[in-house]
């Protein structure tokens, strides 16, 4: 049977339960879960539902009945699905959210949350992500969503965060670094893109805080 997207009525439908009662309070939202399912996407090592499905959840939901567990779940793994073809078409990364950071740091804007889910789906699957070879080009292109994502307070980031013209100019290139990370790890050597010019990035890929969901 051929893949069909979610519509916008199952799209409601998960967002509203990703927010409900039902859930852990730590579970991640709708937004988190998007960016967590973009970097499991974007990893070449393919990773099963029943290791991301915990993830998202935190704790098992206290689903009304076995429809409904299998209903949410069955739209996150076409959720899942509909990322990595939009990855892989040449039409382009849409990041579901404006981009934009929050107006205090009590706040997260809806950037700022997938931002985190990305990274998080990156801590997951760490050692595909920064194979030798590919380390310092990855590092440098994950930086404009380390700087939109609530994990890092190293130096760099938080100097880039000082500044709001610097912080736009970073943010802005998301949707575009999605896709450079997709065909840098995805893809063959010919293909991969020349880095951005980006600010020098140290070795932050391990410089993780708490942080909010």
């Amino acid at each position: 049977m051929a893949h069909q997207p979610l519509d916008d009525l199952e799209l409601e439908t998960l967002e509203n339960f990703l927010e409900s009662d039902q859930v852990h309070e730590e579970c991640q939202n709708f937004v988190m879960a998007h960016g967590f399912l973009t970097a499991l996407a974007i990893c070449p090592a393919p990773t099963a539902d029943n290791q991301w499905l915990p993830v998202i959840f935190e704790e098992a939901p206290q689903f009304e009945n076995e429809k409904q567990e299998k209903q949410i779940t069955q739209y996150l793994s076409r959720l899942f699905v509909d990322i990595q073809k939009e990855l892989e078409s040449e039409d382009g990364f849409m990041v579901p959210c404006e981009l934009e950071m929050g107006q205090s740091p009590e706040e997260l804007s809806e950037l700022q949350e997938w931002a985190t889910g990305f990274m998080e789906g990156v801590f997951m699957t760490e050692s595909q992500w920064f194979e030798s070879e590919k380390e310092e080009v990855v590092a440098e292109l994950l930086l404009p969503i380390m700087v939109a994502s609530d994990l890092f307070d190293d130096e760099e980031v938080v100097q880039i965060r000082q500044s709001e013209k610097l912080t736009n100019s970073c943010i802005a290139q998301i949707p575009e670094v999605v896709t450079d990370l997709f065909l840098v790890l995805r893809t063959e050597p010919e293909k991969r893109p020349f880095p951005k010019a980006q600010p020098k990035q140290g070795n932050n890929k391990n410089k993780k805080k708490g942080g909010k969901r």
